[in-house]
């Protein structure tokens, strides 16, 4: 039941365009802009945790690490357990503040009303 796909052609859908780059989504494009400065932050600071992790582990295995040897490297089950575990706490640790409860900020300065 396999079906041939033309050599240059793929099964993917269609590229629907979107105008996301576009939207604003938080009410002010300059704060749309910095959260995903934040995101884009976040995302990198783990991947070099990561990145640290691999070396450190094949420096206690091989007693060296190259760019080779991290690139190639492929975490056990149990390190991919403990990297999401230590990965959702850093997530949490780091943006949890953007869940907190704002109904009774202020502007830094006023006094605050009893």
């Amino acid at each position: 039941m396999s079906e041939k796909v033309e050599k240059g052609r793929s099964r993917a859908a269609p590229f629907i365009a979107a105008d996301t780059d576009a939207a604003i989504f938080l009410g002010n494009p300059h704060i749309d802009n910095l959260m995903s400065v934040v995101i884009a932050l976040g995302a990198e600071i783990w991947a070099d945790r990561q990145r640290i992790k691999v070396i450190e582990r094949l420096m206690e295995t091989e007693g060296m690490a190259t760019a080779e040897m991290v690139e190639a490297y492929v975490p056990t089950d149990a390190e991919k357990e403990a990297w999401e575990a230590e990965r959702v706490e850093m997530v949490e640790r780091v943006y949890s503040v953007l869940s907190r409860d704002t109904s009774s900020a202020r502007p830094f300065g006023e006094e605050r009303q009893f």
